[in-house]
């Protein structure tokens, strides 16, 4: 018999169970890190298998990424041991341009990418902008990049230097750039081409051929709930592309969560991640 004492107990328990949720989610998730291994077979790769090392919607000056974290996310990177690491755009908290931040913020945001410096890879590193990066200063971030030696490409492809015939194209962000599917164009009709972006908006951008685009922007909705699930991905092209592995058509896709967060400094069940992509062809 539910009676009105169990009730009562039935609601402090929901009470203490959502209390330690909002704890979880504030002071626990934000400050994890999730190494995920994921494998993609497609049909347009034509080479070796290539480990893919992809970060995204890094935040910092955010509520739980300081400079020095960056610092030991990349030393968990490297240890991975990729191929090549790609960095999909938002490196900046916040919705403000630079010029109205005070100088310490500028300076922590100055040393995190810094530290990204300290990333390495044999095939190289390359970064795409964010929309965040937009307003805080794309100037400032891609010149900060480029003295440590990370490439950014916007509306971009370069063949990459190995025996692999890789075509590596970055798309401008979907927001708050001009997106340019030429950038496609001029990659060698025998190269493998893969595709990086801040957006899965931008998916649509991809020609037939491309063995792999990448994006992340969503944060993983950020708050994923139960039976609810990711339902706030800041995207046009909807939910279905909020996470994971997904194909765009034929093209395979992949989404990562990211490691920061915006609006709301939590994360439900929707931990900060590296992501290491294991790309093979059909025949390997």
């Amino acid at each position: 018999m539910f009676t009105q004492a169990r009730f009562f107990r039935f609601m402090i328990a929901c009470c203490v169970v959502g209390l330690l949720c909002l704890v979880y989610g504030f002071l626990v998730e934000p400050k994890t890190l999730k190494i995920r291994h994921v494998e993609i077979v497609s049909e347009n790769w034509h080479g070796v298998p290539i480990k893919i090392g992809l970060m995204s919607d890094i935040h910092i000056g955010g509520v739980h990424v300081s400079a020095p974290r960056i610092a030991l996310i990349a030393k968990r990177m490297n240890a991975q041991a990729p191929d090549i690491i790609l960095l999909a755009g938002d490196y900046v908290n916040g919705h403000v341009s630079a010029v109205r931040h005070k100088a310490k913020f500028n300076a922590e945001i100055k040393q995190g990418l810094q530290n990204l410096g300290e990333l390495h890879a044999p095939l190289g590193v390359y970064a795409v902008m964010g929309n965040h990066d937009a307003w805080y200063s794309n100037d400032i971030i891609r010149d900060t990049l480029k003295s440590v030696n990370v490439r950014v490409l916007e509306n971009e492809n370069i063949h990459l230097p190995s025996n692999l015939d890789i075509c590596l194209v970055g798309l401008a962000d979907s927001d708050t750039g001009v997106r340019d599917g030429r950038a496609f164009f001029s990659c060698e009709a025998s190269s493998s081409v893969i595709a990086f972006m801040h957006s899965p908006d931008s998916f649509g951008l991809m020609p037939s051929h491309t063995a792999l685009a990448m994006a992340g922007h969503t944060h993983g909705g950020q708050i994923n709930i139960p039976l609810i699930g990711r339902r706030v991905t800041a995207t046009k092209i909807g939910p279905q592309y909020a996470y994971g592995t997904n194909h765009y058509w034929k093209i395979p896709t992949f989404v990562t969560a990211g490691i920061g967060t915006s609006m709301l400094p939590a994360r439900f069940r929707a931990p900060p991640e590296i992501v290491i992509i294991t790309l093979r062809g059909t025949s390997h």
